[in-house]
């Protein structure tokens, strides 16, 4: 059975492995981070390293979870075998400068949600295509393959999307709750909604603007919301936002 190790425990690591589950692969965790290594031991029966080079020596397959400020760095630590894949999940890491630290191993790059692939349906981009990756991605989620660092980089803020939205997904249910629904409704209700809303988006094959035009009548209470938030900029503001976080990424 394949092996691959984790470098890095922290929370992404955790959760890829809680939707790896089942997956046919033996999984070995690296020592940092004793004390998550040590729940995700007992949690999962995962063996942990006896250190960072003892994970490479020992795995097929490298994933890389590391802090991003020091991950480079500590990757450059250490030696892995030539062609052995090494695929880095470090946000601000590019395939150049992981190559450069890695040496002989084949570099690829890749984002994720996290707390979605966890239940199987978060997805992932993934960059250059890597049949092997491809094929472990897949286990926790639909795959994006990305042609070029660029386009990669871009998709790359939906990282930061990601997690916003939960914010707003409970900053609009504490609203529901606020107007006298009880939690548990308006929790299921905002997400219910943006559930259904996105599945649309997922099986239409309409232009969005069609699909757009179509929920929204004219001088209904769709177009009365939409009309209030751009006029206080806020559907713009994402964008803004996105663009800010690009800018540091792609530094």
């Amino acid at each position: 059975m394949t092996t691959v190790g984790f470098l890095g425990v922290g929370g992404l690591a955790g959760l890829m492995l809680r939707g790896l589950q089942g997956a046919p692969y033996r999984f070995l965790l690296s020592p940092r981070g004793a004390e998550a290594a040590a729940r995700l031991s007992a949690d999962f029966g995962y063996e942990i390293a006896a250190s960072n080079q003892d994970l490479v020596d020992r795995s097929d397959a490298i994933f890389v979870a590391l802090p991003a400020a020091t991950g480079a760095e500590d990757l450059s630590r250490l030696t892995f075998r030539p062609g052995q894949p090494v695929l880095s999940a470090m946000a601000g890491t590019g395939l150049a400068r992981l190559a450069e630290v890695i040496g002989p191993a084949k570099a690829a790059i890749a984002m994720m949600p996290g707390y979605a692939n966890a239940y199987r349906v978060g997805p992932s981009i993934l960059h250059p295509q890597d049949d092997f990756w491809h094929a472990f991605l897949a286990h926790v989620g639909p795959i994006h393959v990305l042609d070029t660092e660029a386009q990669f980089t871009a998709a790359a803020t939906f990282g930061a999307l990601s997690g916003a939205s939960v914010w707003w997904m409970a900053h609009l249910a504490d609203w529901f709750a606020a107007k006298g629904l009880p939690p548990e409704t308006a929790r299921a209700l905002v997400a219910g909604t943006l559930r259904g809303n996105a599945e649309v988006l997922l099986q239409e094959d309409r232009p969005l603007a069609d699909i757009a035009k179509g929920v929204t009548t004219p001088g209904g209470i769709t177009l009365q919301l939409l009309d209030f938030l751009n006029g206080k900029g806020a559907l713009n503001a994402w964008h803004d936002g996105l663009d800010a976080v690009l800018k540091r990424i792609s530094a």
